[in-house]
């Protein structure tokens, strides 16, 4: 396809260069320019002399929307957004009323080959769009109503950082001395490390306070098994692969908020599969039909819920984080509909109620 841009200004000195420019320019558009940049370029031409001095002459295709006709010199001047058909979409701002309200029904889909770009505007759109009230109430939290006890494989602060989400952030031999009195969420990386007997105990009695604890993958044995006998523990069992296909199970107002129905689900090797004893208290979340082949129990259980006391805990094979070796920005099991993944969107989810007070 040949563009040609012809120049039908004076002949003033004022408008020899813009004549120089593109008087008698014949250009190849579909080798040399996108659509976009060719609309940039004949616009560029045009205001050059403020005036009207260019049109474009389509050969055999008519896809290139046409400018408006740009005012004489002696009229008033008009909004630049007034010069294109279609203005790119303005950001509404926050109305404190979610979006959405459950989950995005999604076919089951083959496995991602690679991982996909989910820089932190992602993660912070995300919130604003599930929890906008959540959102505009961010900037003002204080740091110590949210935990996080790190340790070596999982980084859970990496995530609230991209969602904006202030905390306190401490390792497991620190948190033996610091005082839970004002936290309402309390989240525990996977590691090789053990709390001591102590935060074992200071994790129980916050929960039966009403906590909310989120723990992920290795924390099942070293914790919530014994802190919280009688409900999960880790069967012995461990993945085959680092990609599974997940499944959202039955329904739920306030986890399965923006997430999907059917995902990804990254992990790494030798995460701990879950056995559940307490099958009235214990809620699965999601699950994988390929992971219950290699599961001794045939359940295959990715995410739980239950109640202990006036709080909760919620446990999750894989991390709260992108993921091991994951480069910055990427996301292995990204949800196509929402941008991050199925994982993070109900540990987010359950994050956000445990500082509302919701129940669950």
């Amino acid at each position: 396809m040949v563009v040609i841009i012809k120049c039908f200004c004076s002949s003033t000195a004022s408008h020899t260069r813009a004549k120089n420019i593109i008087e008698n320019m014949n250009v190849s558009r579909d080798k040399l320019f996108s659509k976009k940049l060719w609309s940039r370029l004949v616009l560029a031409t045009a205001t050059i002399c403020n005036c009207v001095c260019a049109e474009t002459v389509l050969a055999q295709t008519n896809e290139v929307p046409s400018l408006q006709a740009l005012p004489n010199p002696s009229e008033a001047p008009v909004p630049i957004e007034s010069l294109f058909p279609n203005p790119p979409a303005v950001r509404v701002p926050l109305q404190g009323r979610a979006q959405f309200e459950g989950p995005i029904e999604t076919p089951r889909m083959a496995l991602p080959g690679r991982a996909s770009m989910a820089p932190a505007k992602t993660y912070r759109g995300w919130l604003e769009q599930t929890h906008p009230q959540f959102s505009l109430q961010t900037s003002a939290m204080e740091s110590e109503r949210l935990v996080v006890i790190s340790d070596k494989y999982d980084q859970a602060e990496r995530t609230l950082d991209n969602l904006g989400v202030p905390y306190k952030i401490m390792n497991k031999k620190a948190f033996d001395s610091y005082d839970l009195s004002a936290a309402q969420v309390v989240i525990i990386d996977c590691g090789p490390n053990n709390l001591s007997w102590n935060g074992g105990v200071k994790i129980r009695d916050f929960v039966i306070r009403g906590g909310y604890l989120l723990t992920t993958d290795w924390m099942i044995d070293r914790l919530n098994q014994h802190v919280f006998p009688g409900f999960i523990a880790w069967n012995g069992a461990t993945n085959q692969q680092r990609m599974y296909e997940a499944s959202l199970v039955g329904k739920h107002p306030a986890l399965y908020r923006h997430a999907v129905t059917n995902g990804a689900w990254k992990m790494d090797i030798h995460c701990h599969l879950i056995r559940i004893f307490n099958k009235e208290k214990v809620r699965v979340l999601a699950v994988s039909d390929t992971l219950a082949q290699e599961d001794p129990d045939k359940l295959g259980a990715l995410a739980v819920v239950f109640p202990f006391g006036h709080g909760y805990v919620m446990h999750m094979m894989a991390h709260f984080d992108r993921g091991q070796g994951v480069k910055v920005n990427e996301l292995p099991d990204a949800a196509p509909a929402i941008g991050i993944s199925l994982r993070q969107a109900l540990a987010i989810n359950y994050v956000v109620a445990g500082l509302q007070g919701t129940k669950l």
